[in-house]
């Protein structure tokens, strides 16, 4: 038999989430080098430089012909064409005056030249012979340098890399750069009801859905998962499946074994722990989520409820990844009108599964299935997370409520 926790002291979402990010602050960030094309969504730990200009000579801007300003004097003037400069070539020699070269969006604009008119304004009067009709506005050249000098800042520390970064980089041929590591997480699933995949269902017995549940959330919020198991309700057990992630993780994931009964061996766990966080949250489901920091690695307890487990993930567990990282958290707080009443009142917030939508000016949400804790229907199809006030009065529909819109939806 297991002491129940005492001393539990219910504080709010905010005031939990301001505690993780206080106590994550002083650990160190681990880095690695890894190639610039396996490096999506991967935080840089260091400036990454410009190691030439960009460009580094001057470019067409459109397909056309390079010429002499001062050519075009006069309207229609008539030019030698010269040659040809496809994407791609160079031309050896500059250009004099009375001459033009043909060339292609993108291309080397040969020494000499000064313009390039649009192919538009132009017609050929023969094979060499080119008029032009108008005078350009501009000179249509982008010019050595113009995005980018040698020395300049390209990405900055801290940044997530895109799609967009991992072309930018390898416009300076920046082959591999160096990134925070991802952070480890160890994941251990409790409980004695629990069966093993493939086992026969009998009375009193669940199948894990939580431990996949949490496996691929780490996965997806860019964590790497370095354990994962199923033990029974034994704190043995408990210890050795710990002492097994030691030195391995810096984030410890457990589910059940949180509220106050005789067998929540991980809230009996948490009171022996370096640092305690936090074990009581003004909120439902998911009042008894309980965090520590242990041997220089953070703990979470999560509810061994589905629907519970899912909204602590994505309130404290999200949050805590992406700060190991120097991000901001992925969920997106905002504002949403409520579609229709809400008559349930409880002595804490109360945090539901829901849906959203854009509707002209505001963001419309709602609720999607059943918003019992134990129930998992609706974590395929929840897009957001929406705060019920605590009260004794019924939320009408219209309430403006604070929200989390869901990321990977």
């Amino acid at each position: 038999m297991y002491t129940p926790v005492d001393n539990r002291n219910a504080i709010s979402i905010d005031a939990a989430r301001k505690l993780i990010e206080e106590n994550l602050q002083p650990l160190t960030l681990r880095t690695e080098e890894i190639k610039t094309s396996d490096a999506n969504h991967r935080v840089i730990a260091e400036d990454v430089k410009a190691n030439h200009d960009l460009p580094t000579f001057r470019r067409s801007g459109y397909d056309g012909f390079a010429c002499l300003e001062k050519d075009l004097d006069k309207f229609p003037v008539q030019l030698k064409v010269v040659g040809d400069i496809p994407a791609g070539a160079n031309f050896d020699r500059p250009l004099v005056s009375g001459e033009a070269v043909r060339i292609m969006t993108g291309g080397y604009v040969p020494d000499g030249a000064d313009v390039v008119v649009m192919l538009e304004t132009t017609k050929m009067l023969d094979d060499d012979t080119l008029e032009i009709s108008e005078r350009q506005k501009r000179d249509n050249i982008t010019q050595i340098g113009t995005f980018f000098k040698q020395g300049d800042t390209l990405l900055a520390k801290n940044t997530e890399i895109n799609p967009g970064g991992i072309s930018l980089l390898s416009a300076f041929d920046i082959q591999t750069i160096t990134v925070y590591k991802k952070p480890r997480v160890g994941i251990i699933t409790t409980g004695s009801e629990l069966l093993q995949p493939g086992d026969e269902i009998v009375n009193g017995k669940i199948f894990n859905s939580n431990g996949p549940l949490i496996k691929a959330l780490c996965q997806e919020n860019g964590a790497e998962v370095v354990g994962y198991t199923q033990i029974k309700d034994d704190p043995e057990l408990l210890k050795d499946a710990i002492s097994d992630l030691q030195g391995k993780c810096d984030v410890i994931l457990t589910d059940g074994g949180v509220s106050v009964g005789d067998f929540d061996i991980i809230a009996d766990l948490a009171k022996s722990a370096d640092k305690m966080l936090f074990n009581k949250l003004e909120m439902r489901p998911g009042s008894v989520t309980t965090s520590f920091i242990d041997k220089g690695i953070i703990y979470f307890g999560l509810s061994g409820n589905p629907g519970a487990c899912f909204t602590g993930f994505y309130l404290y567990v999200e949050y805590a990844l992406r700060l190991l990282e120097k991000q901001q958290s992925r969920c997106m707080q905002c504002l949403g009108t409520l579609n229709e009443e809400y008559t349930k009142t409880n002595m804490y917030d109360r945090i539901l599964r829901g849906q959203y939508r854009i509707d002209q000016d505001h963001i419309e949400i709602g609720r999607v299935g059943g918003d019992q804790s134990d129930n998992l229907n609706n974590l395929q199809r929840a897009t957001c997370l929406f705060e019920i006030p605590r009260g004794d009065s019924i939320t009408p529909k219209g309430s403006v409520l604070r929200t989390w819109l869901l990321p990977f939806k």
